[in-house]
Protein backbone atom coordinates (compact mmCIF):
# COMPACT_ATOMS: atom_id res chain seq x y z
CA UNK A 1 0.00 0.00 0.00
CA UNK A 2 2.59 2.42 0.64
CA UNK A 3 4.54 1.57 -2.68
CA UNK A 4 1.22 2.58 -4.38
CA UNK A 5 1.04 6.03 -2.31
CA UNK A 6 4.40 6.73 -2.89
CA UNK A 7 3.87 5.84 -7.01
CA UNK A 8 0.48 8.03 -7.33
CA UNK A 9 2.32 10.86 -4.96
CA UNK A 10 5.39 10.55 -7.68
CA UNK A 11 3.57 10.70 -11.04
CA UNK A 12 0.96 13.42 -9.35
CA UNK A 13 4.31 15.73 -8.35
CA UNK A 14 5.69 14.71 -11.98
CA UNK A 15 2.82 15.66 -13.90
CA UNK A 16 2.42 19.40 -11.94
CA UNK A 17 6.39 20.22 -12.77
CA UNK A 18 7.37 22.28 -15.80
CA UNK A 19 6.10 21.21 -18.71
CA UNK A 20 9.33 21.60 -20.47
CA UNK A 21 8.87 17.78 -21.45
CA UNK A 22 6.16 19.11 -24.16
CA UNK A 23 7.97 19.95 -27.58
CA UNK A 24 6.99 23.50 -28.95
CA UNK A 25 5.65 22.43 -32.38
CA UNK A 26 7.94 23.59 -34.96
CA UNK A 27 6.88 27.02 -37.39
CA UNK A 28 5.05 25.34 -39.76
CA UNK A 29 5.77 26.02 -43.63
CA UNK A 30 2.55 28.03 -44.32
CA UNK A 31 2.32 29.92 -40.80
CA UNK A 32 -0.53 32.28 -41.30
CA UNK A 33 0.47 36.00 -39.96
CA UNK A 34 -1.62 36.52 -36.22
CA UNK A 35 -3.31 39.40 -38.13
CA UNK A 36 -5.03 36.90 -40.58
CA UNK A 37 -5.29 34.64 -37.48
CA UNK A 38 -7.67 37.33 -36.29
CA UNK A 39 -9.39 37.69 -39.35
CA UNK A 40 -10.37 34.42 -39.66
CA UNK A 41 -10.87 33.42 -36.07
CA UNK A 42 -13.63 36.72 -36.45
CA UNK A 43 -15.45 35.35 -39.19
CA UNK A 44 -15.54 31.72 -37.68
CA UNK A 45 -17.10 33.20 -35.17
CA UNK A 46 -19.67 35.74 -37.23
CA UNK A 47 -20.53 31.87 -39.29
CA UNK A 48 -21.05 30.57 -35.99
CA UNK A 49 -23.69 33.03 -34.55
CA UNK A 50 -25.22 32.92 -38.14
CA UNK A 51 -25.32 29.64 -38.21
CA UNK A 52 -26.98 29.19 -34.68
CA UNK A 53 -29.41 31.73 -35.76
CA UNK A 54 -30.69 30.53 -39.14
CA UNK A 55 -28.74 27.07 -40.09
CA UNK A 56 -31.81 26.34 -42.99
CA UNK A 57 -30.79 30.17 -44.78
CA UNK A 58 -26.97 28.57 -45.29
CA UNK A 59 -27.70 25.34 -46.00
CA UNK A 60 -30.10 25.99 -48.30
CA UNK A 61 -27.68 28.25 -49.85
CA UNK A 62 -25.23 25.19 -50.42
CA UNK A 63 -23.18 26.97 -48.08
CA UNK A 64 -20.51 24.70 -45.68
CA UNK A 65 -19.40 27.53 -43.45
CA UNK A 66 -16.13 25.94 -42.68
CA UNK A 67 -15.26 25.48 -46.14
CA UNK A 68 -16.50 29.16 -47.03
CA UNK A 69 -13.89 30.69 -44.54
CA UNK A 70 -11.18 28.72 -45.32
CA UNK A 71 -12.03 29.36 -49.54
CA UNK A 72 -12.38 33.44 -48.07
CA UNK A 73 -8.70 33.38 -46.82
CA UNK A 74 -7.17 31.42 -49.74
CA UNK A 75 -6.42 28.47 -47.30
CA UNK A 76 -6.95 25.17 -46.06
CA UNK A 77 -8.14 23.16 -43.00
CA UNK A 78 -4.20 21.88 -42.04
CA UNK A 79 -2.92 25.09 -42.68
CA UNK A 80 -5.24 26.42 -40.27
CA UNK A 81 -5.14 23.87 -37.61
CA UNK A 82 -1.28 24.04 -37.99
CA UNK A 83 -1.46 27.52 -37.48
CA UNK A 84 -3.40 27.49 -34.62
CA UNK A 85 -1.42 24.74 -32.94
CA UNK A 86 1.57 26.72 -33.30
CA UNK A 87 0.34 29.92 -32.06
CA UNK A 88 -1.94 27.88 -29.04
CA UNK A 89 1.62 26.51 -27.77
CA UNK A 90 2.33 30.09 -26.40
CA UNK A 91 -0.47 31.10 -24.49
CA UNK A 92 0.35 35.17 -24.43
CA UNK A 93 0.42 35.45 -28.06
CA UNK A 94 -2.91 32.59 -28.99
CA UNK A 95 -5.03 35.18 -25.85
CA UNK A 96 -3.81 38.52 -27.47
CA UNK A 97 -5.16 37.07 -31.16
CA UNK A 98 -8.64 35.99 -28.77
CA UNK A 99 -8.14 39.27 -27.32
CA UNK A 100 -8.35 41.21 -30.77
CA UNK A 101 -11.30 39.10 -32.25
CA UNK A 102 -12.66 40.39 -29.42
CA UNK A 103 -12.23 43.77 -29.99
CA UNK A 104 -13.08 43.61 -33.53
CA UNK A 105 -16.53 41.97 -32.18
CA UNK A 106 -16.91 44.70 -30.18
CA UNK A 107 -16.24 47.73 -32.55
CA UNK A 108 -18.24 45.96 -34.92
CA UNK A 109 -21.65 45.39 -32.78
CA UNK A 110 -20.98 49.19 -31.50
CA UNK A 111 -21.06 50.45 -35.39
CA UNK A 112 -23.89 48.26 -35.99
CA UNK A 113 -25.91 49.54 -33.06
CA UNK A 114 -24.78 52.90 -33.85
CA UNK A 115 -26.41 52.55 -37.48
CA UNK A 116 -29.40 51.37 -36.41
CA UNK A 117 -29.93 54.13 -34.28
CA UNK A 118 -28.98 56.92 -37.21
CA UNK A 119 -31.52 54.08 -39.45
CA UNK A 120 -34.34 54.50 -36.99
CA UNK A 121 -33.79 58.61 -36.51
CA UNK A 122 -33.70 58.73 -40.40
CA UNK A 123 -36.92 56.69 -40.53
CA UNK A 124 -38.19 58.71 -38.27
CA UNK A 125 -37.83 61.93 -39.90
CA UNK A 126 -38.77 60.65 -43.28
CA UNK A 127 -42.07 59.52 -41.40
CA UNK A 128 -42.33 63.18 -40.26
CA UNK A 129 -42.06 64.57 -43.68
CA UNK A 130 -44.34 61.96 -45.80
CA UNK A 131 -46.91 62.72 -42.99
CA UNK A 132 -46.79 66.52 -43.38
CA UNK A 133 -46.24 66.24 -47.40
CA UNK A 134 -49.19 63.99 -47.62
CA UNK A 135 -50.97 66.42 -45.60
CA UNK A 136 -49.93 69.23 -48.21
CA UNK A 137 -51.52 67.11 -50.60
CA UNK A 138 -54.67 66.24 -49.38
CA UNK A 139 -55.16 70.45 -48.61
CA UNK A 140 -53.96 70.82 -52.59
CA UNK A 141 -56.27 67.71 -53.72
CA UNK A 142 -59.12 69.58 -51.92
CA UNK A 143 -58.50 73.13 -53.17
CA UNK A 144 -58.28 71.83 -56.68
CA UNK A 145 -61.76 69.60 -56.08
CA UNK A 146 -62.80 72.72 -54.47
CA UNK A 147 -61.18 75.23 -57.75
CA UNK A 148 -62.41 72.35 -60.34
CA UNK A 149 -66.11 72.50 -59.02
CA UNK A 150 -66.00 76.35 -58.70
CA UNK A 151 -65.47 76.09 -62.39
CA UNK A 152 -67.54 74.00 -63.03
CA UNK A 153 -70.64 76.06 -61.23
CA UNK A 154 -69.52 79.32 -62.93
CA UNK A 155 -69.28 77.60 -66.68
CA UNK A 156 -73.01 76.15 -65.69
CA UNK A 157 -74.53 79.41 -64.61
CA UNK A 158 -72.82 81.66 -67.92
Amino acid sequence: MRKLNFITLTIFLLSCTNNSLIEKPSQPKYLISKEKMVDIIYDMTLISVAKGVNKKILENNGIIPEQYIFNKHSIDSTIFAQSNEYYSFDLKIYQSIYDAVKIKLEYNKRITNDSLDIMKKLSAELSKKLIKKSKLNKILIDTIKIDSITRINLINTN
